[in-house]
């Protein structure tokens, strides 16, 4: 309302200025004692006429661009109402009782966050706070086929979609706190981290397959400290690190199977020195060779 104000007072003042201007020239063309040739005269009144017609043709375009302000304020406004409503409805639906209903509400979050670029973070980290919640899956069922389990690992797909190369939206730079998770079954093969933090401490990995076959890590951070492997498959098979830093401080490998095979160590750091020996009793696999960037518990 004040910027209003402020815009009209500035129209009246220059109105006034064009009014006084116009009136001075117009006085001097038409009202001065002494007389004045006609050819001079008519070049006056044209100038001033012609000083109306331009300052009025700026208070004219002020006038509009104001306009054109308003009316783009009034968007953006709409356009933020109906992306939060979105979120809110799509929060709903994750928290529903019904497992399809809580699968409806995880992609609703995903195309949102592809959308919403300035909360994109935000619609991240309810994806991530969903993988969060305790959960104790089924681990007599080999295939793990319960929906709460499939809702998780589409969230996992879902994630992983947007960390690929050629992602038609990538979420690449952005954080993913999946901090105690208990993840079976969890898809993150041929994700693509450049930057951003991954944060998988104190995560659960009691059985299943989880992949990260394929990964390429080259900046950025992926965490695994106090993370508990005890039964599942985790496979890095074929993964590179080139860069960034992958860090196992605290982990314990005391079942299931880790795979590095083919994995390739060009740069970067994957650090797994601070594992205590009673904690590596199922030690990861690797190829022979030399790794650069590689450093393992002393033995």
């Amino acid at each position: 309302m004040r910027s209003i104000k402020a815009h009209i007072v500035v129209v009246v003042l220059v109105g006034l200025a064009v009014f006084l201007v116009s009136g001075s020239l117009l006085w001097l063309a038409l009202g001065l004692p002494t007389a004045l040739a006609p050819n001079t005269r008519l070049d006056v009144i044209k100038i001033a006429l012609s000083v109306v017609a331009g300052v009025g043709g700026v208070v004219a375009l002020v006038v509009a661009y104001r306009k054109q302000q308003i009316s783009e304020s009034a968007e953006t406004r709409e356009r933020v109402k109906v992306l939060n409503d979105r979120f809110a409805s799509a929060c709903t639906q994750i928290g529903h009782d019904r497992p399809t209903v809580r699968l409806a509400g995880v992609y609703a979050m995903a195309s949102l966050a592809d959308e919403w670029v300035e909360q994109r973070q935000v619609c991240i980290e309810v994806l991530c706070a969903y993988l969060r919640i305790p959960y104790e899956p089924a681990l007599d069922s080999p295939w793990l086929h319960d929906e709460e389990s499939e809702i998780r690992l589409s969230i996992t797909r879902v994630i992983s979609d947007h960390l690929r190369a050629g992602a038609p939206v990538s979420w690449q730079g952005h954080e993913f706190n999946l901090v105690r998770a208990v993840l079976r079954n969890a898809d993150f093969a041929g994700i693509q981290v450049s930057g951003g933090r991954l944060f998988f401490s104190l995560a659960q990995f009691p059985g299943g397959r989880i992949a990260f076959d394929g990964m390429h890590v080259s900046g950025g951070e992926v965490w695994f400290g106090g993370a508990s492997f005890s039964g599942a498959s985790v496979n890095f098979d074929g993964a590179e690190f080139s860069g960034g830093r992958v860090r196992f401080e605290g982990a314990a490998f005391t079942g299931g199977e880790v795979s590095f095979r083919g994995a390739r160590f060009t740069g970067g750091e994957v650090d797994l020195s601070a594992v205590s020996a009673d904690h590596y009793t199922s030690p990861p696999v690797f190829d022979d060779g030399e790794k650069p960037g590689l450093l393992l518990p002393s033995t």
